[in-house]
């Protein structure tokens, strides 16, 4: 029911009135203000979207599903998750930075919306620092490097010596150009002297049959979507591009380990609104994610599948995304990805 039209109804009794009658400007002033308090319903109100930038089905979509459900409890609300695909996240990212600041938007982030594509895409529709305000990080992504299991190449290193030994002969494949995982390739054969051919994917799952074949060479994928293929004996992993070992695969070495001091590639998810967003309602969504996060049931679901939860809240969570700029602006600028483009 409409708040307004009910006090507008509503019959007057007589005491009331004689009240009315002898109130003061002042008493008029706080009656005004007392309705329109009680005409503002708390937030949230109403359903919640949780803009999903990628395909149905992917990992950044089976981790935003999760969330939401889980979301629901806390905030009294539906999320409801609407997938918005196109141009490696920019698509669904731009909705977002443009939609009004209310708190009903929000964004399942990541280090390509957020931080990569500002670099890549001279006419990205938005730009994160200046059109996002962080809500809470949820986790860093475990993505491996992957080659068939009857590929010639038993380490990374044999790899990456082929591919210096013979440049523009071996072909990689990633989920996007231009993105966190083909800056991530660039650097590292910046660091190692290889040089491959990049090759994109809309996705993982379409890259499989090609990676199986071996028409590309080496996939850079997530823990989640590899760890059935190398169960059933398809793919064999040689890294993993996060700092440390994966908690939930802890015999892969990380690319670092194998002879690339400092390098990292961290791929993490997050939550963000228009920047504009109240600062009350940025905190009821980051104290209602991190508690979510930081629940061990869905903690331990999460790092189930190939992820480890972070759960920052909006303070902290803009002082990592300012390091994690430095870093990737680094990485893009030493791999001179933009140059091979």
């Amino acid at each position: 029911m409409n708040d307004k039209l009910s006090l507008q109804q509503a019959p007057v009794n007589p005491g009331r009135r004689r009240w009315l009658a002898h109130s003061t400007a002042w008493g008029a002033a706080s009656l005004l203000a007392g309705h329109q308090a009680w005409a503002q319903s708390p937030y949230p109100s109403r359903p919640l979207r949780l803009v999903v930038p990628f395909a149905a089905g992917g990992a950044t979509d089976v981790l935003g599903r999760l969330l939401a459900k889980a979301l629901e409890p806390g905030l009294g609300q539906p999320v409801v998750v609407d997938n918005k695909v196109g141009a490696a996240g920019a698509i669904g990212a731009t909705q977002v930075a443009h939609a009004e600041p209310d708190g009903y938007n929000v964004l399942m982030g990541g280090v390509g919306t957020n931080i990569v594509l500002e670099h890549t895409m001279p006419d990205l529709g938005y730009r994160p620092q200046r059109d996002f305000a962080a809500v809470a990080s949820i986790c860093n992504v475990d993505y491996v490097l992957v080659v068939a299991q009857d590929s010639p190449y038993q380490t990374l290193g044999e790899l990456l010596a082929d591919a210096k030994k013979t440049p523009d002969k071996l072909r990689y494949m990633s989920t996007g150009p231009l993105g966190p995982l083909h800056v991530a390739m660039e650097y590292l054969g910046k660091l190692s002297g290889a040089q491959m051919i990049h090759a994109p994917y809309k996705g993982e799952a379409p890259a499989l049959p090609d990676l199986l074949q071996q028409r590309v060479d080496m996939g850079m994928m997530t823990a989640l979507f590899t760890r059935p293929q190398v169960q059933s004996g398809k793919l064999r992993v040689l890294a993993t591009l996060s700092a440390q070992r994966m908690a939930s695969w802890p015999e892969i070495p990380t690319v670092a380990e194998l002879g690339y001091p400092g390098y990292a590639a961290p791929i993490w998810n997050g939550f963000f609104v228009p920047r504009k967003t109240g600062a009350e309602v940025i905190d009821r969504l980051g104290c209602t994610t991190v508690a979510q996060l930081q629940a061990p049931e869905l903690k331990n679901l999460l790092e189930k599948q190939g992820v480890s939860v972070t759960a920052q809240g909006p303070e902290a969570y803009e002082k990592f995304l300012q390091a994690e700029r430095l870093r990737w602006q680094q990485m893009i600028r030493e791999s001179q990805v933009l140059t091979k483009s």
